[in-house]
């Protein structure tokens, strides 16, 4: 017979069972959206259904320009496998992150991590027209690494950052002080803003005693005005919802950030980098689309989130709530899985989840054992 567990092992437990349950959940996120990554709603409700949990890469669910890719769909940066649970890039790329983070424990400066992600990232794979000029520009001293973010195109990589805030687990601010500094060698004050709300909210979930409302407080606490005001119309439409497909449609009304703004190049398109610029004027929605229909600002892609998360009250529910907006959903459906595995644990997410994105991804990353490493580095 086992003895009984003391309080401080019970705590022990709890603590590395939400810690774990957010590097998976992150995971979980980015693989239910990958199927239907850059859809609009409608598409996803119209040929898919109400999603409700993983599903393959194939016909059912792809947009067919992504099947008839010369190549075929599978490729780092897009999804690693065809079956339920394979990861696209925003779980490749924390993996790094990841890594860096457990390899350098204590004190970490802008550039330290610029140099490691040059040495070490799996970067010609992942996103590398943004990312690799930036870092060139930071190794042969063309700009400080504490700024390099300011002149960079925005967009993209918002689960890149999760890590911090497992390792500042129950310290939101001192979980968005670092990313916010760190994340300096690609974004800029807007976006940042937002690194900082991310990174707060799920350190303040791995709180035993946090709730979904002390979730989203503490992601508004670290908002810039500008960030903040994008979240709080979020909030507000998501409190004013009947359902999934009606939260869609409030949101494709109100939040959406255009779409044709290019990928790699800083266009008039793109949202403002400021943290106290005016808000973005309201950009009209497509009614329907089969093509691919998406933006990578963080300025449409954290509210999403946002709204998804505070719909369902911060249940598991809000993962596949967040998947079915569409839009860049492989992006923020790891988010909202990051906050709700935090929140509460691995414990609670469905056992056919965790295991298919372990399993299907193993080749790659043994995502269980680094998030193991994680809840235990400093």
């Amino acid at each position: 017979m086992q003895p009984p567990q003391s309080e401080e092992e019970t705590e022990m437990k709890r603590n590395q069972d939400k810690c774990i349950g957010s590097h998976i959940g992150a995971a979980i996120g980015d693989a239910m959206g990958g199927p239907v990554e850059s859809s609009h709603y409608k598409r996803i409700k119209r040929d898919c259904g109400e999603i409700t949990g993983l599903v393959p890469y194939d016909e059912t669910y792809m947009l067919r320009e992504r099947l008839e890719r010369e190549g075929g769909p599978f490729f780092p940066g897009y999804a690693l496998h065809g079956e339920p649970g394979s990861i696209t890039d925003d779980t490749f790329c924390r993996k790094d992150m990841a890594n860096f983070v457990i390899e350098h424990p204590g004190d970490r400066t802008p550039e330290m991590l610029a140099n490691w992600l040059l040495e070490n990232a799996e970067l010609d794979t992942q996103w590398p027209q943004i990312m690799l000029p930036v870092l060139e520009r930071i190794r042969n001293g063309e700009v400080e690494a504490a700024t390099a973010g300011e002149t960079a195109k925005q967009g993209g990589g918002i689960g890149w950052w999760f890590p911090f805030g497992i390792v500042h687990a129950g310290n939101p601010e001192a979980a968005a002080e670092e990313a916010r500094r760190l994340s300096a060698i690609w974004k800029a004050p807007l976006e940042r803003d937002f690194v900082a709300a991310v990174v707060a909210g799920i350190a303040e979930a791995l709180k035993d005693d946090a709730t979904w409302q002390s979730v989203r407080d503490a992601m508004l606490t670290q908002c810039g005005p500008l960030a903040r005001k994008l979240l709080e119309r979020a909030i507000r439409i998501a409190g004013a919802a009947t359902d999934t497909w009606d939260l869609a449609e409030r949101l494709y009304s109100e939040v959406l950030i255009s779409e044709t703004a290019h990928i790699w190049e800083i266009t008039p398109d793109d949202p403002p980098t400021a943290h106290d610029a005016p808000l973005p004027p309201v950009h009209p929605p497509l009614d329907d689309s089969d093509q691919s229909y998406t933006t990578y600002f963080f300025a449409e892609q954290i509210p999403l989130a946002m709204a998804a998360f505070v719909y369902a009250k911060g249940e598991v529910s809000a993962i596949p709530v967040c998947v079915n907006l569409g839009r860049d959903c492989d992006t923020t459906g790891t988010l909202v899985g990051a906050l709700v595995g935090a929140l509460h644990g691995e414990s609670a997410l469905p056992t056919e989840w965790v295991e298919a994105v372990c399993e299907a991804n193993k080749a790659e990353i043994d995502l269980r054992d680094q998030a193991e490493r994680l809840a235990t580095a400093d």
